[in-house]
């Protein structure tokens, strides 16, 4: 049987990360606990929010509007890099469109064989 090398608190579902959030809440002496949650159960950080309210954390509203902007930008991000790629796959870059006028301007050129 192959063992599975991720470690179980990643592994958990909500139910179980829920469970486990209260003992982990007793060790955690980080800065951000949202970030702190994100990480030890590899979630998102909105998730993180929602799971950490759902056990009694409360969270500050200027947060939760900060994460969501920022989730929105990386979307916005993402989709205009995808767009750019796109678009430079469809045009000739610079060096072959150059050297392409060089040949139209050399078509009367006689070739020595």
């Amino acid at each position: 049987m192959k063992k599975n090398n991720t470690p179980r608190h990643k592994r958990l579902n909500r139910e179980g990360r829920l469970h486990a959030a209260k003992s982990w809440l007793r060790t955690y002496n980080g800065k951000n606990i949202v970030r702190g949650y994100s990480k030890h159960f590899a979630i998102d950080l909105l998730g993180a929010v929602r799971e950490l309210e759902m056990i009694g954390i409360s969270i500050e509203d200027n947060y939760k509007k900060q994460l969501r902007a920022d989730l929105k930008n990386k979307i916005r991000r993402k989709e205009l890099i995808k767009q750019k790629k796109a678009l430079d796959e469809h045009n000739i870059t610079p060096f072959y469109s150059e050297y392409m006028e060089e040949l139209e301007d050399d078509e009367d050129m006689e070739l020595p064989f």
